[in-house]
């Protein structure tokens, strides 16, 4: 009985001594991991690769806020900005030939901006340019200056 004790035992021991070599490996590996998760391949430690990839968060995000504050500031300006264009050719005198005069109207998106008339003669051009405010002008409008400002304001598909 003390032989079967002292084999088991026995036993006991060398899986104790085989599961205890297991663990030994299996910290040495995991100690090599950590050493070259710590110190990286190039001799940069984590906490140096977290403090830099912080830094370059920080700028993405101030940038980021830089160019909102840029689309922001150009969705106040755009309304007014030259949006709509409209082009009209015509022949103001019977006695020529081909539509050589045109009615060039530039607005924004509120209808806000200038036509400008060009009358070519046989010997000469003329060119007129009226103030445009919400599609109407202080000064009389012709119908092709209506008909260019007509077509700026024409919804595009």
């Amino acid at each position: 009985m003390e032989i079967v004790l002292i084999v088991v035992l026995f036993l006991l021991l060398i899986g104790l001594a085989g599961w205890i070599l297991f663990l030994e490996y299996r910290h040495r590996q995991l100690d090599r991991s950590l050493r070259l998760l710590l110190t990286g391949r190039g001799g940069a430690d984590l906490e140096s690769t977290l403090l830099d990839f912080v830094a370059r968060m920080n700028h993405v995000e101030q940038t980021t806020q830089a160019m909102d504050h840029r689309v922001a500031d150009l969705e106040v300006r755009l309304p007014y900005l030259v949006q709509h264009v409209g082009v009209v050719r015509f022949n103001p005198f019977s006695d020529k030939g081909g539509d050589q005069s045109f009615v060039l109207a530039i607005l924004d998106n509120h209808a806000d901006g200038a036509v400008v008339s060009a009358l070519h003669g046989r010997t000469d051009v003329r060119v007129y340019a009226k103030p445009v405010v919400g599609g109407q002008s202080t000064y009389t409008l012709t119908a092709e200056e209506r008909e260019a400002i007509a077509r700026a304001m024409k919804p595009r598909a």
